[in-house]
């Protein structure tokens, strides 16, 4: 993990984290811009992206994390948010009482104990498209333009170029299990989870949501994929996100 930081530490801090295929300089070039307060972000580059390291574990890039924090004394953060692979790093942020973690949005998280088929999909996939991508030079993923628009889709090809396959199978795997349990009436209420209505992770979530944070609000965003909306229309995402933010 490399960790980009941006503000003063004496605005609210806001913690990024952001989804596979994109670095945390990426993930804050897209939101901050459309934040309307001021506040003190940190953005890292996770494993096998931006100017980080190999990606090995959601606990590795978490323990990194938690070290720059606490060194930091970022010990009160007004927003933790994580999309997809960022989401495995934003929720043990959430669980861990080291820290006033006041409000939480995890996007595109497939929130299950052990998605055996999911990774192994993610797994199969992925690899795949490192080989095509490979071979072909093409400067945007074909399925990517498709999910997210060419802007999008180059920024993430080209993040992709120097992911490694060791990186592709540890992202899969902190991807799809999760240390669920149930969250107490308060957690819930600092907790909104996010989905496209076609997002694969949805289908894992739908299912255990109902067990462990009901109370937690949740947004489907119709006719989108996986961390669809945040790609195609940042704006009103991330006004919704300040919304959620500015609730007591």
């Amino acid at each position: 993990m490399f960790i980009h930081e941006y503000g003063s530490r004496e605005l609210p801090t806001i913690v990024l984290l952001a989804p596979m295929m994109v670095s945390g300089t990426d993930l804050y070039g897209l939101m901050a811009p459309h934040f309307k307060g001021a506040y003190h972000f940190i953005a890292p580059d996770q494993g096998g992206h931006g100017r980080a390291g190999a990606y090995r574990s959601a606990d590795d890039e978490y323990r990194e994390l938690r070290t720059f924090l606490l060194e930091a004394g970022c010990m009160d953060i007004a927003l933790v948010y994580g999309a997809s692979l960022g989401a495995a790093v934003a929720y043990r942020l959430f669980l861990d009482s080291t820290f006033t973690v006041r409000h939480v949005w995890l996007d595109g998280v497939a929130l299950c104990r052990n998605a055996r088929f999911a990774e192994w999909f993610m797994k199969r996939l992925f690899r795949s498209r490192k080989k095509s991508l490979e071979r072909t030079g093409t400067e945007a993923s074909p399925s990517l333009v498709r999910m997210y628009g060419d802007e999008f889709a180059r920024m993430m090809t080209r993040n992709f170029g120097r992911i490694t396959v060791p990186d592709i199978d540890a992202i899969c795997h902190a991807c799809c299990h999760y240390d669920l349990q149930l969250l107490t009436n308060e957690q819930q209420r600092r907790l909104h989870l996010d989905f496209g209505e076609k997002d694969f992770d949805w289908r894992y979530s739908k299912n255990t949501i109902p067990r462990f944070m009901p109370g937690a609000e949740l947004t489907i965003r119709s006719g989108y994929a996986h961390c669809g909306y945040m790609a195609a229309e940042p704006e009103q995402y991330v006004e919704q996100i300040e919304a959620f933010v500015g609730r007591k």
